[in-house]
């Protein structure tokens, strides 16, 4: 794992960071079958569903509702980075989720006041973080994350895709501009394609390493900024509410969250139960 001091400066200085091997390869195949037991369970449960334009399957209900999957939020040393990153007891309120295929790409900011220096997520002391899981090999092969430096800072930034490989824990300022599933072309593999990404063909295109699997959930600390996205964005999507609202958790998971230093918000009173 990388030294805090290099990923915490490159979170803040850049508005995202990797961090090196936090799950062993043998951890990432463990992971990779449980997520493949996992969508069964669901698909059961009539918990997955599609959107247009993308070849993924998603899943409703919450990731810590997940009873194969929910460990990985749960993982002293992703709770460690959390920590390290906020300089706080991180909060984890519900925004989780794993995806399965090629979904959408596209720049995009994922917090509340999405236009540069409009609103108070601009102001000092933004404190919410996205971080993702990948359980293949993004550094020489399409599927992973491409992110404009510096762009939680400022209205936009160079263009870079990252070096994701498997059991590296990549995270980002929800106001960093970012676009996922992103393309690696055969010839200039490490040049980032921005424009007409969509309309690649095939054959110019470094295939993925393997069927996409990866997780998204996101940490905050207990302040007005928390408040702010869970009033006007997650409680604001009605398709973020109903999974919420299945996303049965035990109760020895909030105790085991909680001696491990990490506080979970119910964002609705349905959440949990």
């Amino acid at each position: 794992m990388d030294s805090s001091s290099n990923f915490v400066e490159s979170f803040h200085n850049n508005g995202f960071a990797i961090v090196k091997g936090v799950f062993s390869k043998s951890e990432i195949q463990s992971l990779r079958d449980k997520v493949a037991a996992q969508v069964k369970i669901d698909k059961a449960k009539g918990l997955t569903y599609s959107v247009s334009n993308s070849s993924a399957t998603y899943v409703k209900g919450d990731l810590l509702s997940k009873e194969l999957l929910q460990h990985v939020i749960l993982d002293e040393r992703v709770i460690n980075v959390a920590k390290q990153i906020l300089n706080n007891e991180p909060v984890y309120f519900g925004d989780g989720s794993y995806q399965i295929g090629t979904g959408l790409r596209g720049y995009h900011r994922d917090n509340t006041d999405r236009v540069f220096n409009v609103g108070k997520d601009w102001e000092e002391g933004y404190s919410i973080i996205r971080m993702g899981l990948y359980l293949q090999n993004h550094k020489k092969y399409s599927g992973g994350l491409k992110v404009q430096i510096a762009s939680n800072k400022k209205e936009s930034g160079k263009s870079v895709l990252l070096d994701i490989e498997e059991g590296d824990l990549v995270f980002w300022d929800l106001r960093t501009l970012h676009s996922g599933n992103a393309v690696r072309l055969k010839m200039l593999p490490n040049l980032p394609v921005d424009y007409f990404e969509k309309r690649i063909p095939d054959f110019l295109k470094i295939d993925e390493d393997n069927i996409r699997m990866a997780f998204f959930f996101s940490f905050g600390k207990n302040d007005a900024h928390l408040e702010r996205y869970l009033k006007n964005s997650l409680l604001k999507s009605a398709s973020m509410v109903e999974g919420l609202k299945q996303s049965p958790i035990l109760s020895t998971v909030f105790v085991d969250a909680a001696n491990k230093g990490l506080t979970i918000v119910k964002p609705i009173a349905e959440y949990g139960n």
